[in-house]
């Protein structure tokens, strides 16, 4: 076989869950994560052959995609912010867009040594993120999760960055935190009505716990953390979240009436209300 009808290969097998765009990009990741090959090496050597080994690994990685599993998944690794980050079906694979919200962070709070909590942390993306730029902050993550911390844990080690890792709910009232500065959160905020507009590999693959909140009750952890602020962020501290654009009103309305002293909205690259920030007031 050689490198083009490896690629054609994966066209016509996956065409049924992917854009082509996206089907390219996922074989252009595969040759670069197993045999280090630049993406124009598809376009620059089409006709090379590939040995009998790189083939077994195209074949065995493309069974897998026809599953709807997600490369990072199977590549057991993604990149966030600049950081490689081990992935698996216990965390959710990070977004660009949540780099959007670790950029916005970092645009707002200075160099100023700063304590900083990342609520529902999943693989540590964002305390780490924080951590790297920002090495004079004091940075603690939470998750309910024990198997998530552990990756999270060794997504720390890996890239030699100082987090305290702390199992625990932020849905029980009785959680308390040190005082911080600024708290930052990605929460499960998917719900179950967008279901029919999610892509297979998400639904198949990604954890749920870390997906979804009820029908009739969407802000459930912002009402959490929103509460938990109040008792643990120093005057003029802010919560920065990600948020479901399609309940961002509700959430303002949520901000105010627990005496937040006002809200700030950022959209996202494509334009949706992705983003938002609480800053209290003593």
């Amino acid at each position: 076989m050689t490198l083009i009808e490896a690629r054609n290969l994966f066209r016509n097998s996956l065409n049924d869950l992917y854009l082509q765009a996206e089907i390219d990009a996922l074989f252009k990741s595969c040759i670069a994560h197993y045999f280090q090959w630049e993406s124009t090496k598809v376009g620059l050597a089409p006709q090379q052959q590939l040995k009998p080994d790189e083939e077994a690994i195209i074949s065995a990685t493309l069974e897998k995609l026809q599953t709807a599993t997600p490369l990072q998944y199977i590549l057991g690794e993604t990149i966030f912010c600049g950081l490689k980050l081990k992935v698996a079906p216990a965390v959710l694979i990070p977004r660009p867009e949540t780099e959007e919200l670790v950029e916005w962070i970092l645009e707002e709070q200075n160099q100023d040594r700063k304590t900083v909590v990342d609520l529902c942390t999943g693989s540590g993306c964002i305390a780490l993120a924080l951590a790297k730029q920002r090495p004079s902050w004091q940075l603690t993550a939470v998750d309910v999760s024990a198997e998530a911390l552990e990756i999270a844990k060794e997504n720390s080690n890996a890239n030699s960055l100082k987090v305290n890792w702390k199992e625990a709910d932020v849905l029980m009232p009785a959680l308390t935190l040190d005082k911080c500065d600024c708290i930052v959160s990605n929460p499960p905020y998917v719900l179950p009505s967008e279901i029919k507009k999610m892509h297979a590999n998400v639904l198949k693959h990604e954890p749920a716990l870390a997906l979804f909140v009820p029908e009739e009750n969407p802000l459930l952890f912002y009402d959490a953390i929103l509460q938990l602020g109040r008792k643990t962020l120093n005057p003029n501290g802010a919560i920065y979240f990600e948020i479901n654009p399609l309940c961002s009103d509700q959430l303002i309305n949520l901000g105010n009436q627990l005496g937040y002293a006002y809200a700030e909205i950022k959209k996202d690259i494509f334009g949706k209300a992705r983003f938002i920030k609480f800053r209290f007031i003593a």
